[in-house]
C-alpha cells in the first residue's frame, strides 16, 4: 500500500480546517451573522461561529474514527460504506456552498417577493441536508466503524483460506 495515498480521515480533517478557516474568515460581529433555520414555525438562531466550531468538531470526530480504527486497530472498512458516508458529509457541505454562492450571484426573482425568498432556498437545503445526514449518514458511518472494530484483521482471514 502506498504511504503517501490519501486516507478518508484525511479528507475529512482537510474539510474540518476548512470549515474552521470560513468561518474565522466571516464577519461573526456582524448583526446578522447569524445562522437561521427555519421549519414551520420553529426558529433555530445560533452565531455562525457557534456552528463552524460545531461542524468543525463533527467533521474531526469523524475523521478520528477513521483514524482510529484503521490506524490503532488496524482494522478494515467496508470500503462502500466509507464512500457512501463520505460522499453523503463531503457533498452535504459542498452542495451547500454551491447553494449558497448560488445565491450570492444568481438570487432567485420571484413575482411576489415574500413568497420565496434566498432565505428560504438556503433553509431549504439546510432541512433536506439535514434529514439525509441524520437518517442515512450517521448510521452508514455508526455501522462502518461496528463493523471495522469486529472484523477480523485481513491477513487473518486470509490465512486461514
Amino acid at each position: 500500500m502506498n504511504p503517501n495515498k490519501i486516507k478518508v480521515y484525511h479528507i475529512f480533517w482537510i474539510v474540518a480546517l476548512l470549515i474552521l478557516i470560513i468561518g474565522f474568515i466571516q464577519n461573526n460581529d456582524h448583526p446578522t451573522a447569524n445562522l437561521d433555520i427555519n421549519i414551520y414555525d420553529t426558529y433555530i438562531v445560533t452565531r455562525n461561529f457557534d456552528s463552524t466550531i460545531f461542524l468543525f468538531i463533527c467533521y474531526f470526530i469523524m475523521g478520528f474514527g477513521y483514524w482510529l480504527i484503521q490506524k490503532v486497530f488496524k482494522k478494515q472498512l467496508v470500503k462502500s460504506l466509507t464512500i457512501l458516508h463520505s460522499l453523503i458529509f463531503i457533498g452535504s457541505f459542498v452542495i451547500y456552498w454551491i447553494a449558497l454562492i448560488y445565491v450570492k450571484l444568481l438570487p432567485p426573482k420571484p413575482e411576489f417577493p415574500l413568497f420565496f425568498s434566498e432565505y428560504q432556498f438556503i433553509n431549504s437545503i439546510l432541512v433536506l441536508e439535514l434529514l439525509i445526514i441524520t437518517f442515512a449518514g450517521i448510521p452508514i458511518y455508526i455501522i462502518n466503524l461496528l463493523i471495522g472494530l469486529i472484523r477480523k484483521k485481513q491477513t487473518q482471514i486470509l490465512s486461514k483460506i
